[in-house]
């Protein structure tokens, strides 16, 4: 699993991002404590008037968005409940479990994913303390993650530096890593256009004065937790020197051709299978003069 946890001011937008979704259709609420969860004004109210009861601090949104990892949709879909206890358990280990909290699935992404909102002010005007709560949070993943046998998260020295990146860095390389998966599993530019849009990026081909290609971009839209769209948007030769516009085409074009090659061999052995004698099947005539003989008979 990957968490990203950021520490705001504004409950209104937070909550508004994360419950669009539901009144799109898109999510739903899968645990609340202490506040209304049905409406959205009525629970930005809940969640400020229980801050006011620490007006020094200023910063008293907790929100985590909460990946897991694809391998894990099966596991997802057979134990409906493994979200929440997963969502509980990561409350409970960072401190927001004496709180009020939110907690949303959204379904806008192939992968799953939830998100927590919480209020840094305990119920008994306490502050919940976000010190060190990367680390923290990472330690928590991988013993969420044992306990129910998920997947356990690859690379995570790697994961580490991209976290710490720049957010523009940040959403070069988690662009440049669809796009190359997307374009493994491509043969044409239509499937590549299919799969990328699949995961919110818009493949754009750049044209000159007289209408023909000259480059590529890709193009990505998202939302802040203040419900700011956030347009991202990449030369394919800034993704990478193999992301250019004829590289791609070249890149395609080979999908093809292997795709064929394995289209033509499963073929030839189904053709093959075909033509092989079937094992002929003994007459009782033949039986009965092998029994005459002495074959088959019990000793």
């Amino acid at each position: 699993m990957i968490a990203k946890t950021s520490i705001g001011r504004s409950f209104k937008g937070c909550c508004g991002y994360n419950m669009q979704k539901v009144q799109e259709g898109k999510g739903e609420v899968i645990l609340s404590q202490g506040v209304r969860d049905y409406d959205t004004r009525a629970m930005v109210a809940d969640f400020v008037r229980q801050a006011q009861m620490n007006p020094d601090l200023s910063r008293s949104v907790w929100h985590t968005a909460i990946s897991f990892d694809p391998k894990d949709e099966a596991r997802l879909q057979a134990d409906p409940q493994l979200m929440q206890k997963v969502a509980s358990d990561y409350l409970k280990g960072m401190g927001l479990e004496q709180s009020q909290y939110v907690v949303i699935r959204h379904r806008d992404t192939q992968h799953s994913h939830f998100h927590i909102v919480a209020n840094r002010v305990t119920n008994q005007g306490q502050t919940v303390s976000d010190s060190h709560n990367f680390s923290r949070s990472e330690s928590l993943l991988r013993q969420i993650e044992a306990k129910y046998g998920l997947t356990p998260l690859v690379e995570q020295a790697q994961r580490l530096r991209v976290e710490h990146l720049p957010d523009r860095d940040r959403s070069r390389l988690e662009i440049r890593d669809q796009v190359r998966q997307s374009l493994s599993q491509s043969t044409t530019g239509q499937e590549l256009r299919e799969a990328l849009a699949r995961h919110g990026i818009s493949l754009i081909v750049n044209r000159d004065k007289a209408g023909q290609p000259r480059g590529i971009s890709f193009e990505r839209v998202s939302q802040n937790e203040q419900g700011e769209t956030i347009r991202e948007a990449f030369k394919g030769s800034k993704l990478h020197q193999h992301l250019g516009l004829s590289q791609l085409q070249q890149q395609l074009a080979q999908n093809a051709q292997l795709r064929e090659v394995q289209k033509q061999a499963v073929e030839a052995a189904k053709e093959k299978k075909q033509q092989q004698p079937k094992q002929t099947q003994k007459t009782p005539q033949i039986e009965d003069k092998r029994l005459k003989r002495g074959y088959g008979l019990d000793m």
